[in-house]
């Protein structure tokens, strides 16, 4: 491969608030996120103070500080305060919510080929353990319209089947599924919904209340750029009474009382106190929240919006010069998206690796449900169109000579 003839591109001048490389042209927010600097600030500030009277932080003052924070990402996601807990990520929310499961042997876990792989492994590890089976439906590439997604989730339902895991947005092909469709189609099968919207707060706008899910679990570390470890857990009311997180502490086997104490529910009780544990990162979701309401002139909203309008222009013009067609419509996208790759002789692996080692472009390269290659580009306040403009280019250079 020659040496590639362009220079490393200007990206937002927001990016002087973060601490990425910028020797790398870093297009790959969607996998892990990133913290600005105020927000790590912030985080050593909770922690300081927890450090000065661990006593008084602990058994008094931390109940009002992570209320801040719950009452921050409530309003965001549009839900009650007393229905949303915190987690350390989304595929915690999805192991304790498969743990307060009533499940028996012959029950049906209806699964998309699109879930997260991790999430997956504790459906089958938990489906193996109650003699339960997995309902693995293979969704369509490319997709045509939102009717394809439904008509092949509906089309795995039997009457076996228990509870349905659906992404609000698909980690490996950035997919927006309409689940305010899928939901109430699913309910009305008598099928209650778990909803990873792992890419859900700060990436799209959402409303748990109106979508009824029984259960949504997300990040609050990818896209509102909280702190790693910080991750929510909503469980619909009806569904709250003896839900308990993965590990319980000193006051399960009194709830009511220790609830009354510290002026919650039993439900956020449970979760709010769970022994001796850094819960630094959920107090700074709402420094997150704040923070980002300041990156653009209309909010977190304004932030959504020219994210997705970015992605949007990125993967026409990243098509258009490999001479690809894009693979699922615009209302299927939020700030992520997948496009697929031309025929070639070079694999996944040695193309990340060229654009990674020879052009200092950070983006995934993996596959999509009908085995082919394909990049995955996702547009946070930091990328500019021109990261996007020089990603095209290098593929052009590479493809062309492989």
């Amino acid at each position: 491969m020659p040496a590639p003839s362009l220079t490393l591109p200007q990206p937002d001048p927001i990016i002087d608030q973060f601490v990425i490389d910028r020797d790398i042209v870093y297009l790959n927010h969607g996998s892990f996120g990133a913290c600005p600097r105020a927000i790590l600030d912030a985080q050593t500030a909770h922690r300081l103070q927890a450090e000065r009277e661990l006593v008084r932080f602990y058994v008094h003052d931390s109940w009002e500080k992570i209320d801040r924070s719950r009452n921050a990402l409530a309003a965001l996601v549009e839900c009650q305060q007393r229905d949303l807990v915190f987690v350390h990520n989304a595929t915690t929310g999805v192991a304790t919510v498969l743990k307060n499961l009533d499940l028996n042997a012959g029950d049906e876990l209806l699964v998309t080929d699109c879930e997260y792989q991790a999430c997956l492994n504790n459906f089958q590890k938990t489906a193996e353990k109650h003699g339960a089976s997995i309902k693995r439906v293979t969704m369509p590439w490319p997709i045509e319209s939102e009717d394809h997604v439904i008509d092949a989730v509906m089309a795995g339902v039997t009457s076996k089947t228990k509870i349905a895991l659906l992404s609000l947005i698909t980690s490996s092909t950035g997919i927006r599924f309409p689940i305010e469709k899928l939901i109430p189609r699913l309910k009305e099968q008598g099928v209650e919904t778990l909803l990873d919207a792992a890419h859900g707060p700060g990436c799209v706008p959402m409303d748990i209340n109106a979508w009824g899910a029984a259960y949504t679990t997300g990040n609050a570390h990818k896209w509102l750029c909280a702190p790693k470890g910080a991750a929510f857990l909503h469980v619909r009311e009806d569904l709250q009474d003896e839900f308990e997180p993965l590990v319980i502490s000193n006051d399960a086997m009194q709830l009511e009382t220790a609830s009354e104490k510290s002026g919650r529910t039993p439900f956020n009780h449970a979760f709010d106190y769970a022994g001796t544990d850094d819960v630094s990162m959920y107090l700074t979701i709402a420094d997150s929240i704040e923070w980002l309401s300041t990156a653009h002139p209309d909010g977190i909203e304004g932030v959504m919006e020219r994210n997705r309008a970015v992605c949007l222009r990125a993967r026409d013009l990243i098509r258009e010069t490999i001479g690809v067609t894009p693979p699922v419509p615009d209302s299927m996208l939020g700030p992520l998206s997948t496009i697929n790759l031309p025929v070639s002789s070079m694999t996944g692996q040695d193309l990340k690796r060229a654009l990674l080692e020879d052009y200092r472009i950070q983006v995934p390269v993996w596959g999509t449900p009908s085995g082919s290659v394909a990049i995955r580009i996702s547009v946070q306040v930091y990328n500019s169109i021109e990261q996007y403009e020089y990603l095209a280019s290098a593929l052009k250079e590479i493809l062309s000579a492989s």
